[in-house]
This record gives structure tokens, C-alpha cells and sequence, in this order.
């Protein structure tokens, strides 16, 4: 197989690899298998700009509380998500409960987002079991201002390694309008469409998700 340099597999990451583009943002992942047999994957990120305003939950919508045994279901119908353009949280699901995840790093050495292994939203085999994501977020005590968040037109990189492969991922961005996205005085709770205060009735971060397929290189 052909050799591929990092630098060729970050600029393909970036321009070649045409997945799908969301108005929120702009998501691609390659990866390739190392020499131990672990998958290595990359992902950017592009801001493109706010989701579309007054935007709102199903009226049926229900999120699921993991932090309760057994897991309960927290209503949060007709919810707004809010016009949020600057990116304050991303991340993807894997689809999977039963793989290692190591490595969760980002690329910028003076960013403040910070990445860690997290219980998905979903559990694909309904085996009581949330699928396992890696996520990307500013830290949850606040202490950060907009300008550490990835503004529209920017950037951002990130790397981290599975001991399965994975194909596609459930990807997502979430956005925010301020530098307060987390209560640690209240529940709070995470779903496909964002960060949820439960016991204020408000999603403090909005998400847009999207299926994405990943690139594999070789070497």
C-alpha cells in the first residue's frame, strides 16, 4: 500500500474529504491503523455559522437521565435552541459500548477545550448500556470567555485512537451565545439537540448532529 505522510493525511483531511457540510458546521474525519494495531482518527472542524433561529424540540421530546438507576426519561418538548453561532462543545458517538478508547487529545496546544471518554445519548443495543463518545468542551466551571471559543470561520483539530475500527460516527457541534452552557447547582442533562438544564426547562447549548463516514488511509 502506499505511504501516506502525516502532512498529506491532514491536508486530504481538510480539502478532500468532502463527507457532508451542515450550516452549523463543516466535519471531517480520516484514520489509518498504526503499527500495534490500533486505529488512529483525526477529525476538523470547521465553524460555518448559527444554526437556523427559533428552532424547537419535538413536542413529544424526552431525554434520558443515565444519572438515575434505572435510567428515567426527563420531558423536554418544544424546548427553543436558540441562534447559538460560536462553538463551545463537539463531539461523536461511536455506536459501540465494547471498545477502548485512549488518546483524547487536540491539536492546538493553547486551546482551553479539553476532550474525555463520555456515556453517549443512545444505546444502539438496547442493552441498558449508552454507546461510548469522545467530547470536546470548555470547562464546565466557566471559566472561559467567547474568545475561546471557535468562532465562525475557524478551525479546529483533534486526535484520539480506538482499539476497534469504526467506520462512521454520529458526530456533533454545539453552539452557544454566551460563556454560561453548565449549573452544576441544577441537573443537567445532554441530548442530540444540546445541553439541557433540567431544572430550569432550558437548553443552555444548542447541537446539530450528523451521520458521518470516515475516511481510511493506509501505509
Amino acid at each position: 500500500m502506499k505511504k501516506f505522510p502525516f502532512s498529506i493525511l491532514i491536508f486530504s483531511a481538510f480539502y478532500s474529504i468532502n463527507v457532508f457540510a451542515m450550516p452549523l458546521g463543516d466535519i471531517h474525519i480520516a484514520y489509518w491503523k498504526n503499527y500495534s494495531g490500533q486505529y488512529v482518527y483525526f477529525m476538523a472542524i470547521k465553524n460555518t455559522g448559527p444554526i437556523a433561529p427559533e428552532v424547537t424540540t419535538p413536542s413529544n421530546h424526552t431525554i434520558t437521565n443515565w444519572q438515575t438507576f434505572p435510567p428515567t426519561q426527563v420531558s423536554a418538548s418544544d424546548k427553543l435552541l436558540n441562534d447559538d453561532e460560536n462553538f463551545v462543545v463537539f463531539g461523536l458517538d461511536t455506536g459501540r459500548d465494547d471498545i477502548v478508547i485512549s488518546n483524547v487529545r487536540i491539536l492546538d496546544a493553547q486551546s482551553k477545550f479539553h476532550g474525555q471518554e463520555e456515556p453517549g445519548f443512545e444505546d444502539h443495543d438496547n442493552d441498558g448500556i449508552p454507546n461510548q463518545t469522545v467530547a470536546w468542551h470548555l470547562p464546565f466551571d466557566n471559566s472561559w470567555s467567547l474568545n475561546d471559543t471557535v468562532k465562525p470561520g475557524n478551525w479546529i483539530a483533534v486526535m484520539f485512537t480506538l482499539n476497534k475500527e469504526v467506520e462512521s460516527f454520529t458526530t456533533w457541534v454545539g453552539g452557544s451565545d454566551d460563556a454560561y452552557i453548565w449549573n452544576a447547582q441544577h441537573t443537567m442533562l445532554e441530548d442530540g439537540f444540546g445541553i439541557y438544564d433540567a431544572d430550569d426547562g432550558l437548553y443552555l447549548a444548542s447541537f446539530l448532529t450528523r451521520e458521518i463516514q470516515a475516511k481510511k488511509y493506509y501505509y
